[in-house]
This record gives structure tokens, sequence and C-alpha cells, in this order.
């Protein structure tokens, strides 16, 4: 069976999956995330085990309201659309949702890293001003997730993980972040 050419009935479902805002009943309670909803300049930069800098390049991350405004979801692309190499299967790519649970004043966040077909569940909280969002990679190791230093118009994710179950973790990834300053 080969695959079908995009076409309006593909796209309807887009467009069921796309919400124009939050779920009323939910608002304040998707604030924590809500308030990314947009288009967000990053510039992303990976680590490895010694703390060198491995990579770094600009990148693109938006968050919209889908799923009737119950969730939110985030594609995260790099380089950004504008970058050398950002043609298709040449550039990373991958895509979050995050779904609050109320009995539990928590979220859960799965991401998939769609080039290198990485897919993990997390959950995440408020911890002060930041937010934290723990879970394992596929081989088991812990993850940490945080973005710190929110305001309105910027802020930094940084992630770490473990090597030794947890008791320390390194930085592995860190994204600075400014809102839309070039995303359309």
């Amino acid at each position: 069976m080969r695959s079908q050419p995009e076409s309006p009935l593909s796209q309807r479902a887009l467009e069921l999956l796309r919400a124009d805002g939050p779920l009323p009943a939910l608002a304040e309670s998707l604030s924590l995330f809500g308030r990314f909803i947009g288009a967000w300049d990053v510039d992303v930069a990976f680590f490895d085990a010694t703390g060198k800098q491995t990579y770094r390049q600009p990148g693109e991350w938006s968050f919209s309201w889908v799923l009737d405004g119950r969730v939110i979801q985030d594609v995260l692309i790099y380089p950004n659309p504008e970058g050398l190499g950002a043609s298709v299967g040449a550039r990373r790519i991958g895509t979050s949702l995050r779904q609050f649970i109320p009995e539990q004043g928590t979220w859960r966040v799965v991401w998939m890293g769609a080039t290198a077909g990485y897919l993990v569940s997390l959950v995440g909280r408020p911890v002060g001003d930041e937010i934290h969002i723990e879970g394992k990679d596929p081989d088991g190791k812990p993850l940490r997730w945080m973005f710190t230093a929110v305001t309105d118009d910027s802020f930094l994710w940084r992630g770490f993980m473990s090597e030794d179950g947890g008791s320390t973790y390194r930085l592995t990834q860190e994204m600075h972040a400014r809102r839309g300053v070039h995303c359309t």
C-alpha cells in the first residue's frame, strides 16, 4: 500500500486537532504551560559528558492549543526554517503533548523526537518559579528538563540526564528562547 498525498480531507485532522484557546473550565490550571503559546526563537546547544558544547544552531519552538483546549502541543525544529540544511529530512524536528492532570496537580508530558525516533513520557510540575519535568529516557536513565528564568518574552530551557540513577545530573541540552523575534 502506498502513502497518499496530502488532500483537503487529510487537512481535516489538523483542523480537528487545533483549538482556539484553553478549555474555559481548565484555563487557570493550564496557564503554567499556556503562557508559552506562540512562536519562539531558540538558540539550541548540546553538550557532551565532559560539558563541552558539541552543537549550536538557531531553532524555532512553537506552542499551540489542541484537543478542544485540553492539551498544549509544541513543535521544536532546528536549525530554524531559514537555517542552512533545514530541508525536510535534514533538520531535527519533534513534538510534545502536555496535559494537565487535575487530580494530581501535575502534567503528563510526552515528547517524540521524530528525527531520532526518541519517545519519552514524563511528569511536569511547578517548583517555585520554575517548571520541572522528570522521567526516564528509552534506556531507563533519569531525565530532568527545566523551564527557568521565565518572563513574558523569554525563558531558559535546560535538559539534564543522570548516569547514576538520579544521584547526580549533567547538562545535555540548553535552549535560550525569545518570543517570536523572527517567527511568523
